[in-house]
C-alpha cells in the first residue's frame, strides 16, 4: 500500500495559525514592556545624573569662592545673593602672579603705582585686581600692562588700612565673580561670570550658560560657623557665612510610560575655603 504524503491538513493549519498569532502577540507585548521599562529607566537615570552633575558644579564653585581673593576681605558672598541666587567672589580663571618689586612697598588710594611681577599672562588694562598679602590688601584698577618689562601699573581704589605698606612682596590677582541661579522662564540652572566688578552691587555679568534644564527648584541656604541659618541681606550677615547649602530638584525630561514625570532632589553643603582663611588672617 502506497504511503500517504506527509503535510498539514487544513484543520491543522487553521489550528496552528491562531496559536502562532497568540505566541507572536505575547512576544510583542513582552518586547514592548521591556522597551518601556528600558526607556523609563533611561529617563530616570538621565534625570538623576543631571541633578548630580549640577550639584557637583555648584559645590565646586562654592568651595572655590574666595580663591585669589585677599583673606582679609569680608565680601566673598556678594550682594544679590538670596535663597534663589548665589553671587560669589572667586578667581575662577586663577590669574595670579607674585610681585618682584622691592619691599617695603607703600600704596595709597588714587596714587598710581608700578610694580614688577613674575608674569603678566591674563592681565589687561581696565580690569580690577587685588594687591595683597595675608590680611593686608588694596583693590586696584589695572591701568597698563607691559609684558616685555613684566610690569603692571595699578591705581588703588580701596585699601585695607591707612597707611598701607607691604613688608612682604604682595600677590596680584584678578577680581572676578561667579553667579548661579535658576531661570524660571526656561526652568534651567544658569551660571555666569564677571570680570568687571567695579560695582560689587551690580557686576558686569557675561551671558549665562545653561548647566541643566527641567529644574523645578533651586534653594540656597546660608549658615554661620555654629550652623545657625543666616539671611544674607546685609554686609554683616554675608561676612558671617561659613557654609552654603544648595537644594536642587530636577524633573524628568519626558513622561514615563505611566504618564507621570517624577522629580529627583539633591542637597549639597559646602564651605568656601576663603571664609576659614579670612577668620585666621583677620586681626582680632
Amino acid at each position: 500500500m502506497q504511503g500517504r504524503d506527509s503535510g498539514l491538513t487544513l484543520i491543522e493549519l487553521l489550528m496552528a495559525i491562531p496559536i502562532s498569532v497568540c505566541v507572536v502577540a505575547v512576544i510583542f507585548m513582552l518586547f514592548q514592556k521591556c522597551e518601556r521599562v528600558a526607556r523609563d529607566q533611561d529617563i530616570v537615570v538621565e534625570m538623576q545624573q543631571a541633578a548630580r552633575v549640577v550639584s557637583s558644579q555648584i559645590a565646586d564653585d562654592i568651595r572655590m569662592a574666595g580663591q585669589s581673593i585677599p583673606p582679609g576681605m569680608n565680601d566673598v558672598v556678594l550682594p544679590g545673593s538670596d535663597a534663589s541666587r548665589l553671587n560669589l567672589r572667586s578667581g575662577y580663571s586663577a590669574t595670579e602672579t607674585n610681585t618682584t618689586s622691592a619691599v617695603p612697598l607703600s600704596v595709597a588710594t588714587g596714587v598710581p603705582t608700578t610694580v614688577a611681577v613674575e608674569g603678566t599672562t591674563g592681565f589687561s588694562g581696565g580690569r580690577q585686581a587685588f594687591l595683597w598679602w595675608e590680611a593686608d590688601w588694596a583693590r586696584v584698577t589695572i591701568n597698563s600692562v607691559s609684558g616685555s618689562a613684566k610690569k603692571l601699573q595699578l591705581t588703588p581704589t580701596r585699601v585695607s588700612r591707612v597707611p598701607l605698606t607691604f613688608l612682604t612682596a604682595p600677590v596680584v590677582s584678578i577680581d572676578e565673580a561667579v553667579a548661579i541661579y535658576r531661570d524660571p522662564a526656561t526652568q534651567a540652572i544658569k551660571r555666569t561670570t564677571a570680570t568687571n566688578t567695579d560695582n560689587p552691587m551690580s557686576p558686569a555679568w557675561a551671558p549665562a550658560n545653561e548647566l541643566v534644564t527641567n529644574v523645578t527648584g533651586l534653594v540656597f541656604s546660608y549658615y554661620d560657623i555654629s550652623g545657625v541659618p543666616l539671611v544674607v541681606d546685609s554686609p554683616e550677615n554675608r561676612s558671617r557665612v561659613s557654609t552654603i547649602e544648595a537644594q536642587i530638584t530636577v524633573r524628568a525630561s519626558a513622561p514615563l510610560s505611566d504618564g507621570k514625570r517624577p522629580t529627583y532632589s539633591v542637597t549639597i553643603r559646602s564651605s568656601p575655603r576663603n571664609l576659614s582663611l579670612r577668620d585666621y588672617f583677620t586681626p582680632q
